[in-house]
């Protein structure tokens, strides 16, 4: 029965070819098909993930149009602690919920230091930031996956720090 669903299924595709260019593609939807260089992809990327967290950190951000474009539904959030991993939800709710644990008031991510190359600015891709908490003495570092522009997870590892200035030492010769 299912092999007969299948040929059903094959037979109406090919009688109708323009059902296939009908459907909708994550290409169509994608609105970085036009980023083609890696340094320029990543930076794109990265800013984005910086966007998601401060619109995140909103009151509004479940009516926000531009946060909804930038989330994938079903994205799964999360950010672990000490020896504890904490899944924070999904969606929009699941990325207010990342921006309110964190309590970022700062944020870094590197910048591509190698030779650039050609990229598809709509495939998967994955970016890391680091979003600092100043006053908590806490970092978060994130690494986002993108799927068509938009991000599909959010995974990382919250860390406390300790900073300060360094006294310059004199070298002797």
């Amino acid at each position: 029965m299912r092999i007969w669903h299948r040929g059903l299924l094959f037979a109406s595709l090919v009688a109708t070819p323009w059902l296939l260019t009908s459907l909708p593609s994550a290409a169509d939807e994608c609105d970085l098909g036009k980023v083609k260089s890696a340094a320029k992809l990543r930076e794109v990327l990265s800013r984005r993930a910086v966007e998601v967290v401060e619109r995140a950190s909103r009151a509004g951000y479940a009516t926000d149009k531009r946060l909804a474009q930038l989330v994938n539904p079903s994205a799964s959030f999360d950010l672990g602690g000490g020896d504890v991993g904490r899944p924070l939800g999904n969606g929009l709710a699941g990325a207010s919920s990342l921006a309110d644990t964190m309590h970022a008031t700062n944020f870094r991510f590197d910048g591509w230091n190698y030779m650039d190359m050609l990229v598809d600015g709509c495939s998967t891709q994955k970016v890391s930031v680091d979003f600092i908490d100043t006053p908590g003495k806490q970092s978060s570092q994130v690494e986002f996956t993108f799927r068509a522009g938009r991000i599909v997870s959010a995974t990382g590892w919250a860390r406390f720090f300790e900073s300060g200035p360094l006294d310059r030492v004199e070298e002797h010769h």
